[in-house]
C-alpha cells in the first residue's frame, strides 16, 4: 500500500513493499528528512522534470544509490536541466532564474520510464502542467503530483503555471472519475471540492485574458500584465517569469481555440 511522506508543504508517495519513491524533493535538507521516513528505496521516479521535484536527486543518491526513471518525454529537462528557466525567459536566462527551485542539477542517471516493468504500480498519464507529468493511483487514492494544487497554494498562487493550460484543464475535469481523493505535491489533500477549485482558477484565468483582449487591440504585453496584475502581482522575478509564462499558454490556448487573434504590428505583438 502506497504512503504520503511529506517534508514541509510538499508530499511524496511511497511504497515501502516495492521500495519505490516518488519525486525527491529539493536540496540536502529535504532528502535527509525524506529518506528518515523511508524504509528503503530502490527506485526513485520523478514525475515530471520540474527542479523542485528532483533537485536533491544528487544528494539522494549519495545517502541512498537507486535506479532512477522518468517518462521519456521529461528526460531531456533532467539531462539539461538549463532548459527549464531557458523556456521560462525564452531565451538564455539571466542570473536570477538560476535558483534552485528552477534549475535542477545537470546529467542525472535518469533513465525512461518503461511501465511495464513496474506491473504493480498504477501509472496514469496526466499531461497539461508539463507535456508527460505521471501520477500513481492507489485503490480511490490518486497521487496527482503538480496536475493539482493544495487549497493554500491555491490561494497563495491563484495564477497557476501550467505548461499548456487547455490540456491541463482537460486533465483536471477528468480527475474525478479516476480517483475520490487526490494527493498533490503541493498542499493538502482533497476530494473533488479541490479539483472542482482548481478547475475554477484555470477558468478564471482563461475568462480574465479573454475579456481583457475582447475590450479592443491590445499590445500583448500590456494584456500579460493586465491580467497578472488582477489576479496575481508577481513579488520576484521567479513570480513575474512563470506567471508570464502560463499566460501565454492561456493566450496560446485561447488563439488555437479561434477565440482571439494575434496579429503583428510594427515590431509588437497585438491581441484582439
Amino acid at each position: 500500500m502506497w504512503k504520503t511522506l511529506t517534508v514541509g508543504m510538499q508530499n511524496f508517495f511511497y511504497h515501502p513493499s516495492l521500495q519505490i519513491l516518488i519525486d525527491c524533493g529539493t536540496g540536502k535538507d529535504a532528502v535527509k528528512k525524506l529518506l528518515q521516513q523511508c524504509d528503503g528505496v530502490e527506485t526513485l521516479i520523478l514525475s515530471h522534470a520540474h527542479a523542485d521535484h528532483y533537485g536533491g536527486a544528487v544528494h539522494f543518491l549519495k545517502r541512498n544509490p537507486c535506479l532512477i526513471v522518468a517518462p521519456s518525454r521529461e528526460r531531456p529537462f533532467l539531462i539539461d536541466p538549463q532548459l527549464e528557466p531557458a523556456i521560462l525567459f525564452g531565451g538564455w536566462f539571466p542570473r536570477q532564474l538560476a535558483s534552485k527551485w528552477l534549475l535542477g542539477p545537470p546529467n542525472l542517471p535518469v533513465q525512461d520510464l518503461s511501465t511495464e516493468k513496474f506491473p504493480e504500480v498504477d501509472f496514469v498519464e496526466l499531461p497539461g502542467h508539463t507535456p508527460a507529468l505521471c501520477g500513481i493511483r492507489d485503490g480511490e487514492r490518486l497521487f496527482v503530483s503538480d496536475a493539482l494544487f493544495g487549497p493554500e497554494i491555491l490561494q497563495k498562487y491563484p495564477l497557476l503555471y501550467h505548461f499548456d493550460p487547455l490540456t491541463a484543464l482537460k486533465t483536471a475535469k477528468k480527475l474525478s472519475a479516476k480517483a475520490s481523493e487526490f494527493i498533490p505535491s503541493h498542499g493538502t489533500a482533497g476530494g473533488k471540492d479541490l479539483v472542482e477549485k482548481n478547475v475554477a482558477c484555470m477558468e478564471k484565468a482563461f475568462e480574465r485574458v479573454e475579456n481583457t483582449v475582447q475590450r479592443g487591440k491590445h499590445p500583448l504585453e500590456d494584456v500579460l500584465s493586465s491580467v497578472m496584475e488582477h489576479i496575481a502581482p508577481p513579488t520576484t522575478l521567479e513570480t513575474y517569469y512563470l506567471n508570464r509564462s502560463a499566460l501565454l499558454g492561456y493566450v496560446s490556448a485561447l488563439e488555437r481555440e479561434g477565440h482571439i487573434k494575434i496579429a503583428l504590428e510594427g515590431s509588437q505583438l497585438v491581441c484582439y
